[in-house]
């Protein structure tokens, strides 16, 4: 099987500001800043095509970072990592619409940053007209609707798109109960496809479920790579005894 993710030696270091204009002091001396924080530290891994990947860990532990950067939506500060096919991304599911587009005129325009050609994007349009269920809000501007409203239409284009490798948070509540079950059903498909998918979630059940390894991250380092069973008895012995927690 060919790898799908390659992460190398990554580093995600974030600097903290007391006032905004020390930003601009860093970007040109490296100085200004009040803090520094290490959400990442020296993670290697690869993921495969057919791998479900179950990423564990307390709050904090450098789950969502490292899913942004796997999705593109940030960068690492050292290290590198290499992303082989079209992702979707089921995180900061509005991200990257216009507001002032129609829910219509933003997958295409979504579409197209993520690499999909006009003829692509006309095959799964109406499906996905059909899928989100918002009426003639696909046609007003994205500025109109709510918040559920614009995951439905960012949840709908990742999904759609065909990807080949698939991030997903643990949080699919996206909009009404009746949604929840569809998008529910979908991820379940994509899950059962063959894909390469990271899969972040606090559920043991939804890990044993749908995974095929595990990778546990704790204070920002990987502590364990392996075999679900294992990898979540370590992580629930760790929390037992206090270890999981992240530091303030």
């Amino acid at each position: 099987m060919a790898n799908k993710i390659i992460v190398e030696n990554l580093n995600k270091t974030y600097y903290l500001f007391e006032q905004d204009w020390k930003i601009l002091q860093w970007i040109f001396t490296g100085k200004g800043y009040s803090k520094v924080r290490e959400v990442l530290k020296d993670i290697s891994f690869n993921v495969q095509d057919g791998e479900v990947v179950g990423l564990i860990g307390k709050n904090g532990a450098g789950k969502s970072t490292l899913m942004k950067i796997i999705a593109g939506i940030a960068f690492p500060t050292s290290g590198s990592i290499t992303v082989k096919g079209k992702v979707g991304a089921l995180i900061n599911l509005s991200a990257g619409f216009n507001p002032d587009y129609s829910g219509r005129k933003n997958i295409y325009y979504k579409g197209t940053i993520m690499g999909m050609s006009k003829t692509e994007i006309d095959n799964i349009i109406d499906d996905i007209q059909e899928f989100v269920d918002l009426g003639e809000y696909f046609e007003r501007p994205v500025r109109m609707y709510s918040s559920g409203m614009s995951a439905r239409l960012g949840f709908a284009l990742a999904v759609y798109c065909n990807p080949e490798i698939v991030i997903v948070d643990e949080v699919l509540a996206v909009g009404d109960k009746a949604f929840q079950q569809k998008s529910r059903a979908k991820v379940v498909e994509l899950f059962q496809a063959g894909k390469a998918i990271v899969f972040s979630s606090h559920s043991d059940r939804l890990i044993e479920e749908f995974c095929t390894r595990v990778i546990y991250l704790r204070e920002g380092r990987i502590a364990y790579d392996g075999d679900v069973k294992e990898g979540l008895r370590m992580y629930n012995e760790d929390i037992s005894k206090g270890k999981a927690a992240v530091p303030c």
